[in-house]
């Protein structure tokens, strides 16, 4: 059975502007957190929410590589079975991408000369 905020985790946009607190500045006051801990899905909040409304709930906090929205690893390990899910190392932090990881144009396929090459996997 999954848990009730992994579908919102995966389906929420995040890193938008924090409607309680639009005059804060615009790092602090993006919607980039998302709580684990209340009974039902909430919206993904802030860190000024986080740091006065719900200090002592469970966070994953949404962090960004390279435009895509990812999690560190430690914060997901004990509460998802990611033992089949592929981890990248980003800033020297295990991470997971939260959709799929983008792969490169031409990962994968070798043309012309190249491709008779017994080098090239």
């Amino acid at each position: 059975m999954l848990p009730e905020w992994l579908e919102t985790l995966l389906s929420t946009h995040f890193f938008l502007a924090c409607g309680a607190h639009p005059a804060s500045p615009r790092t602090s006051a993006t919607s980039s957190a998302l709580i684990l801990d209340c009974p039902s899905p909430s919206p993904p909040f802030c860190y000024y929410c986080h740091s006065h409304r719900h200090q002592s709930h469970r966070v994953i906090q949404i962090r960004r590589s390279s435009y895509n929205n990812v999690v560190r690893v430690t914060e997901v390990e004990d509460v998802l079975d990611i033992s089949g899910v592929q981890t990248y190392v980003i800033n020297s932090a295990k991470v997971l991408f939260l959709n799929e990881h983008p792969q490169p144009r031409g990962a994968g396929t070798v043309v012309g000369e190249a491709a008779a090459s017994p080098y090239n996997c």
